[in-house]
């Protein structure tokens, strides 16, 4: 019985043969082994010598297959690595990024602030040299309204003085002339001095008095008059001095308001200076943070390409690694089927099958 079913196994075994050979030549590597086998089998113990051939050929194959096996990991471990130091880099970038854009609002209110100091300052500036012009303009017209005034003042006691001098002619035995010119120097006086009010009404007063005869007539009343003239002269020269104190005073004022106003201007112009540099350390500090900002930006879209890149390359590469593994399974797989019908199953009608096969 059990010869009966070890002889069908064989016939099945052998009538199998020229199927899995038909096969094997499908193949491109396996009618390569094909054609070596046939060549092989023309000479003596060609089944001992193909057997080591394809046993040589097996485990150079598994090997090969093991170092590509390897080879491969090695590769992939690589495009891991690469892969993780994209993202340390890229999650640094991201970092330092938000930390230079952290800072921006900072610099910009700190510029935007020293701008406005340089433009409140340069504001204060000009006020001042306005209030220069206007000061200068108003001791100007009080200079001139000063000299006018003592001018005025001089002209009033000169002209007492003649008064005076024509008065006292009053008291010779003929006044006749000596009147006609008193009224003529007393219109020419409140002609010339018409607008100083402050001693025209006394002087004028004083000279109508003398033209009247019940004055004039007499001495002692003429010589009153006089007295009073010199005194009213006194208190114009007291007048005048009041006047050229009040002068001195106010050009001295003036002077330390334009020092004033100088020194101030000296002192914001220093600030405007610190002010400035300030403004441009915070420009150029703040361009170096949105350079900083756009060039993290730029780090991390590169390295985004560079990721890309790698994904193709490493998953190319890891394809073709595949299909070679998967072609060379195949191919242990056609010298596995080789290596059985040479070590259990060849006789003759195998090697005739094998001869007679179209490769």
């Amino acid at each position: 019985m059990k010869v009966i079913v070890i002889i069908t196994l064989l016939v099945c075994v052998l009538g199998q043969q020229p199927e899995m050979l038909e096969q094997i030549a499908q193949n491109s590597f396996g009618r390569q082994i094909l054609q070596t086998i046939q060549l092989e089998l023309t000479q003596e113990n060609a089944a001992r010598q193909i057997y080591t051939m394809l046993n040589k050929l097996f485990y150079d194959l598994r090997d090969e297959d093991a170092r590509s096996s390897k080879a491969n990991g090695e590769r992939q471990a690589q495009c891991s690595d690469q892969f993780a130091l994209i993202n340390s880099i890229q999650e640094k970038a991201v970092v330092a990024k938000a930390d230079y854009e952290r800072q921006i609002p900072g610099k910009q209110e700190e510029l935007a602030n020293k701008v406005a100091q340089v433009e409140q300052k340069n504001a204060e500036i000009q006020r001042n040299d306005q209030l220069y012009v206007k000061f200068s303009e108003q001791r100007r017209q009080e200079h001139e309204a000063y000299e006018h005034k003592r001018d005025e003042l001089i002209g009033l006691i000169n002209g007492l003085k003649q008064a005076q001098q024509i008065i006292r002619q009053l008291q010779t035995p003929h006044p006749g002339g000596a009147l006609v010119q008193l009224k003529e120097h007393h219109e020419q006086l409140l002609k010339s001095y018409a607008a100083n009010s402050e001693f025209k009404s006394m002087a004028s007063l004083l000279m109508e008095l003398c033209t009247d005869a019940k004055i004039h007539s007499d001495n002692d009343n003429v010589q009153v008059i006089v007295d009073i003239i010199n005194d009213l002269i006194e208190s114009i020269y007291d007048v005048q001095k009041r006047e050229m104190y009040a002068e001195d005073w106010a050009e001295k004022f003036f002077q330390q308001d334009l020092l004033r106003l100088s020194k101030e201007n000296v002192r914001l112009s220093g600030q405007i200076a610190d002010d400035q540099a300030a403004a441009e350390f915070a420009q150029q500090r703040l361009e170096d943070l949105q350079q900083q900002a756009l060039l993290q930006q730029i780090i991390y879209d590169n390295k985004e390409v560079e990721r890309k890149s790698f994904e193709v390359a490493c998953k190319e590469d890891n394809n073709a690694a595949e299909q070679a593994r998967v072609s060379r399974n195949e191919q242990i797989q056609i010298v596995l089927q080789l290596l059985e019908l040479f070590e259990n199953n060849f006789n003759d009608r195998t090697r005739a099958a094998l001869l007679q096969i179209v490769v």
